[in-house]
């Protein structure tokens, strides 16, 4: 009786504190849609009332990712969610090897303008005009959810004490702005740079490794030119992409609205997808919460795979697994990068590799050697954690790149577009993984040596387990981290101490431009006042010895 007594009080203590938090979860990005769910499941099972909002864009099964079953959720479905439910996924194969879509300066300029207002007239190359067809519904999605006055009633009607938002597609920011409850913003990747200074992050440039630049202390003139131009396209994309959905918002509102980084600076803390002993080291702020790992469970038991896959992986010593992620499909790859790929699975026959190939193509499996397995759908996390699986070629998605972080496998990472560059270099500094080119797969040579170096060279296992093992053992557990910074959050929501107070002056004070420029015009005054005056003496010494003579 006396256990018992104390048990109910222990209940009752924890329904007192609870809070009642709202997260905002666009079932748009899968990696994202699994972030915040698996967020929500740890939220909850600390004993908070969590309440999950998930409006469909795109047709994608969340069954089994909500495991508490204490959380509410509240599904939001478009006018035109039937033309969803026989639709197949968005998919973007243009950004395999398109030479306007893959350049820096036109991604920068032109795909959050696709992204949010759907241009009605763009280039009339084909790739634009999929496109532009694609964001005009997604566009239209979240207009329709904006205008809709009894969602946003009923959402304003459960008292939120907060809601959790992410930072790239910002509905849930202008959604709790609506409601009128005080937002933290999430970001699922690792980080934005533009979103970062609202907290006080001071420059990231020398401390990230950019596109074509390398790293201090190898990196040269030509490298930090590189990082400053690509730093600047990429904080331009992102600054851009936002701005262009917040004017879709207000002309669905039928209102001007704040601007979100106003609305975002108010929360005390910014959680990101990071974990410090995974990302590059960066000088940060304790406004800026890392609670990556937070997806990954090193306790729980390992799955089972089905038989097929038992079969599989009995078939050699050595089995890869290849996907290249939801978002771009192994299928629309282009037919030279398929060619090459193809010959790596000829000159490597002692190893079994398993391709996520998302269509049934009975011509194209008559194309691969019998050491090809052709899947559909894959359990990556049971793959990755079986000791037969021996590498992991990915695309580097912040989902896959964790799992495969935690799974101590070796990785090689083909970034195809947004931050799964950084995402690979990221692991590769680390020495467990390869970074390589997209349009070096067409290279089968190349191709086949990486592969082989990942499963036969044991520098890359070797190094792959101590990165498990120090993931394993950090000093802070990320869900631990998250709990602790969201309560902390929940109970000072006003709190803006931690950010350094010279964020809220011009980028002239802010690094001191004006100081430096005034030494600097003191030192060159002082060294020509210096070069006249010793001018004139040598003059006068000059002088006075030929007047002796």
């Amino acid at each position: 009786m006396h256990l018992n007594y104390i048990f109910h009080i222990f209940l009752l203590l924890i329904s007192v504190h609870a809070k009642n938090i709202l997260i905002y979860n666009s079932v748009f990005g899968y990696s994202h849609v699994k972030f915040l769910s698996l967020m929500a499941n740890i939220i909850a099972d600390h004993g908070h009332n969590v309440t999950l909002f998930r409006p469909y864009h795109i047709n994608h099964n969340t069954e089994g990712l909500i495991k508490n079953k204490n959380i509410e959720i509240i599904d939001y479905f478009p006018d035109h969610y039937e033309e969803l439910l026989h639709a197949n996924s968005e998919t973007f194969p243009m950004f395999w090897d398109d030479p306007f879509v893959n350049h820096p300066v036109l991604e920068a300029f032109i795909a959050p303008r696709l992204i949010s207002q759907a241009v009605e007239k763009t280039a009339t190359r084909e790739y634009f005009q999929k496109l532009e067809e694609y964001f005009r519904k997604f566009k239209r999605k979240f207009s329709e959810l904006l205008k809709d006055g009894n969602i946003i009633q009923e959402l304003k009607a459960k008292k939120y004490d907060v809601v959790i938002a992410e930072l790239f597609e910002i509905t849930g920011v202008y959604i709790a702005h609506l409601i009128d409850v005080p937002c933290i913003p999430i970001m699922p990747a690792v980080r934005f740079t533009n979103t970062m200074d609202i907290f006080g992050q001071p420059s990231l440039l020398g401390y990230i490794q950019h596109s074509g630049s390398k790293m201090a202390p190898d990196a040269g003139f030509l490298d930090r030119l590189n990082d400053v131009y690509r730093n600047f396209l990429f904080d331009l994309n992102t600054d851009l992409n936002s701005y262009h959905q917040q004017k879709v918002f207000e002309k669905a509102v039928g209102k001007s609205l704040p601007s979100w980084k106003d609305l975002v600076k108010q929360s005390p803390i910014y959680m990101t997808n990071s974990n410090p002993y995974l990302d590059f080291a960066v000088p940060t702020t304790a406004t800026i919460v890392h609670v990556g790992g937070i997806t990954v469970d090193l306790n729980k038991p390992k799955t089972v795979l089905s038989d097929d896959y038992e079969k599989i992986l009995q078939e050699r010593e050595s089995t890869v697994l290849i996907s290249f992620g939801s978002v771009i499909r192994s299928f629309q790859m282009p037919d030279n990068f398929k060619a090459g790929i193809i010959k790596m699975f000829e000159s490597l026959p002692d190893v079994t590799f398993i391709w996520k190939h998302e269509k049934d193509d009975a011509e194209f499996q008559k194309r691969l050697p019998k050491n090809v397995h052709l899947k559909k759908w894959v359990p990556q996390p049971a793959l990755l954690a079986d000791k037969r699986l021996k590498a992991f070629v990915t695309h580097g998605g912040l989902g896959s790149t964790t799992e495969v972080a935690y799974s101590g496998k070796p990785a090689l990472m083909v970034p195809i577009f947004g931050d799964q560059p950084y995402n690979a270099d990221m692991l590769a500094r680390h020495g467990g993984a390869i970074a390589f080119s997209k349009y070096d797969l067409k290279n089968p040579e190349k191709l086949t040596s990486a592969v082989k170096s990942l499963v036969y060279d044991l520098k890359y296992k070797n190094n792959a387990e101590i990165l498990l093992d120090v993931l394993s053992n950090q000093p802070i557990d990320p869900k631990l981290n998250l709990m602790k910074h969201l309560e902390f959050a929940m109970k000072f929501p006003n709190l803006r101490s931690q950010v350094p107070a010279i964020n809220q002056v011009g980028i002239i004070s802010h690094y001191y431009l004006d100081v430096i420029a005034f030494l600097t015009i003191l030192v060159v005054l002082s060294l020509y006042v210096f070069y006249v005056l010793l001018r004139k003496f040598f003059r006068r010494v000059v002088s006075g010895k030929l007047k002796n003579e």
